[in-house]
């Protein structure tokens, strides 16, 4: 038991968030043949002049967001995402850091719940005082086998969501 408990500490151990480190061109397009010792260009100075080489290895950070952390591909179709890049490429944000962890479970999400989500909700929840409403409940077992209850309104307008009770 005392050895299983080892390899689970550490496979825990490994299975820590690490940085994958994939090779980096050497200077802005510019490769070093290493059997030579002479400079290539490997971009045109008009490509140089557009950053093209920048561009290219922002590209591939981006990219590595997405395989590194399993996130599905379809992600960049979205507009918040887009939107998130195009700000920061137009707006002079000096000493920048994208928010961490924690922020983003526990500042972020509320503050986009109080802001945003109720707005939305507000007209749903406008329509219970002249049409009424109707409470359901819907029980549950999660994977863990803890048994689990739905609160849910419905109107004429449609379900919402209310809350779970473990």
């Amino acid at each position: 038991m005392v050895q299983l408990v080892l390899e689970w500490e550490n496979k825990k151990k490994q299975g820590a968030i690490r940085e994958v480190t994939l090779p980096y061109q050497s200077q802005a397009g510019v490769e070093i043949d290493s059997s030579s010792k002479k400079r290539k260009y490997s971009l045109s100075p008009l490509a140089r002049s557009f950053n093209m080489n920048d561009i290219a290895q922002l590209d591939e950070e981006i990219a590595r967001i997405f395989y590194t952390s399993d996130l599905p591909f379809n992600l960049a179709r979205n507009p918040h995402y887009h939107r998130a890049f195009t700000f920061a490429t137009t707006h002079d944000i000096p000493g920048y850091v994208p928010p961490v962890y924690n922020k983003l479970r526990t500042t972020l999400l509320q503050q986009e719940n109080n802001n945003n989500v109720e707005k939305l909700l507000q007209p749903i929840k406008a329509t219970w005082q002249e049409k009424g409403l109707i409470i359901v409940s819907d029980g549950w077992s999660d994977p863990t086998r803890k048994p689990l209850i739905n609160f849910m309104a419905t109107s004429g307008n449609g379900p919402m969501f209310l809350k779970v009770v473990n």
